[in-house]
């Protein structure tokens, strides 16, 4: 699954160490210089993180994004919103970074461009959201066209391992399943930021895991661009924290969503197996099914999907009583185990394995949702 293409973060070693690597001086340069590389980046990230938390901190202190409860909220007392500002500025400026300070062992290309010019488009059309609510055609049109820049740009799901089937090429079907990829996790994402620390929580493991998991196959960029993403959401997390200080709001939200969404489709491109169009369905499998449990739900009523609710399964186990804490807590377990699946998973075969393991998981967390509410009547 995890094919050495030629990325990674090769380019930051000199080349002097590396032309004397069969000799323990040689050996050592490497050594060195690869441990100065990983500082500065460790660094770099620690900044971004940071930069996350002061722009979050400083959305807080502007009043035209205060949210204030309502029937439908989980909050009980006015709380500012737009903090995902702080998300978007530093993991563009990560990216921004990443490439142009020559990290790359590879210039970036435009999938990447595409990537990012998408996820600034939902970001902003999310900002317009939390300044004043828009229709729902217009915040479905803004993601359209969102997927349709990546999409142009080169950014779209090419193969896909089936079990049984091995490698499928999906030729004419590429273009709208990446269509509906891109915006099926981007509105997931954002029906999942519902409760304090949630969201964030769920994006600096999956982030994480995901650059790790690049990095172990020789993805170096794809790992540049996720370790920036879990730097700014773990600095978000740092105010987002239960009890919440503020909220990302749609402009974090949809941009998270946007920008897992095609992490996955580049990791999909880079590995030829097949595997890497799993990676992220994998490591964000219990927002997907939430999601997806609770529109099939609803429709089964008879009602508006794009309807405001408090149905997802987050939602229900805090109305049993959970705090936000304790919900977002088991929320962060399960991403932790999906991060472990992903992890350990050595092929496309083994990604499979794991999402029936993550099914398997999450109708389980259905069943004791519902429990406790049968025990609560």
């Amino acid at each position: 699954m995890r094919e050495r293409r030629g990325g990674g973060w090769e380019g930051a070693v000199p080349v002097s160490a590396t032309s004397n690597r069969g000799s323990v001086p040689g050996l050592l340069v490497v050594s060195a210089a690869m441990s100065r590389f990983f500082v500065v980046h460790a660094l770099l990230y620690a900044g971004l993180a940071g930069v996350a938390a002061a722009i979050a901190a400083a959305m807080a202190r502007w009043r035209p994004l205060i949210d204030a409860p309502n029937a439908r909220s989980s909050h009980a007392k006015p709380t500012p919103r737009g903090g995902g500002v702080g998300i978007v500025v530093a993991t563009l400026c990560g990216w921004a970074m990443f490439w142009s300070a020559g990290f790359a062992s590879r210039p970036a290309g435009a999938p990447e461009f595409g990537l990012a010019a998408g996820a600034l488009v939902v970001a902003l059309a999310g900002l317009m959201d939390d300044r004043r609510a828009q229709p729902a055609w217009i915040k479905l049109g803004a993601q359209a066209l969102a997927a349709a820049i990546a999409i142009a740009c080169g950014l779209a799901i090419e193969r896909v391992a089936l079990p049984g089937l091995g490698v499928v090429e999906l030729g004419p079907l590429a273009v709208p399943l990446t269509a509906l990829w891109l915006i099926g996790l981007t509105n997931a994402f954002n029906f999942m930021d519902g409760l304090d620390g949630l969201a964030a929580a769920t994006a600096t493991i999956a982030a994480a895991a995901l650059a790790l998991i690049a990095q172990a196959g020789g993805n170096g960029p794809v790992a540049a661009l996720a370790w920036s993403l879990a730097a700014a959401s773990a600095g978000f997390l740092l105010l987002n924290r239960p009890p919440a200080r503020i909220f990302m709001g749609d402009v974090g939200s949809q941009f998270l969503g946007f920008a897992f969404a095609g992490l996955g489709v580049l990791m999909a491109q880079r590995i030829a197996d097949g595997g890497g169009a799993l990676l992220v369905p994998l490591l964000l499998f219990h927002f997907l099914f939430d999601t997806a449990l609770t529109a099939w739900r609803r429709w089964r009523r008879g009602e508006l999907l794009w309807q405001a609710h408090r149905e997802h399964l987050y939602q229900r186990l805090n109305r049993t009583g959970l705090g936000h804490l304790a919900v977002t807590m088991a929320v962060s377990i399960s991403a932790l185990a999906l991060a472990a699946l992903a992890l350990f998973a050595p092929d496309a075969s083994g990604l499979w394995r794991g999402l029936g393991v993550a099914f398997a998981l999450q109708l389980a967390y259905a069943a004791w949702v519902a429990r406790r509410e049968a025990a609560r009547r």
